[in-house]
């Protein structure tokens, strides 16, 4: 196994732990009501505003926008992709 499965497996187990984090979450909060309201966490919830701020002093706003897209993203989605990205690598550049 090299180095890239592994980080790929460890992304894919943490983008699923994530799911079920929010699956989990959004099913307590029903309590005794009839409302499945699952919330996903992005990098905006996470980090304080310091540290995305300077996107919007980016001046072209069709960049400003995409990095806006990139951070309001939900995070497990990024987990997911990551994963299937360096799983993708070790597929190629892995030992045969």
């Amino acid at each position: 196994m090299s180095i890239f499965s592994a980080i790929g497996i460890l992304l894919l187990v943490a983008a699923f732990i994530l799911f079920g984090y929010q699956g989990l979450s959004a099913f307590l909060e029903m309590g005794s009501s009839d409302k499945f309201v699952y919330e996903n966490i992005s990098i905006v919830d996470i980090l304080d505003e310091k540290y995305y701020s300077w996107i919007y002093s980016i001046s072209s706003m069709s960049i400003q926008g995409i990095a806006e897209t990139f951070i309001n993203a939900p995070l497990a989605l990024w987990l997911l992709c990551s994963a299937v990205f360096f799983l993708l690598i070790h597929a190629f550049k892995g030992e045969k």
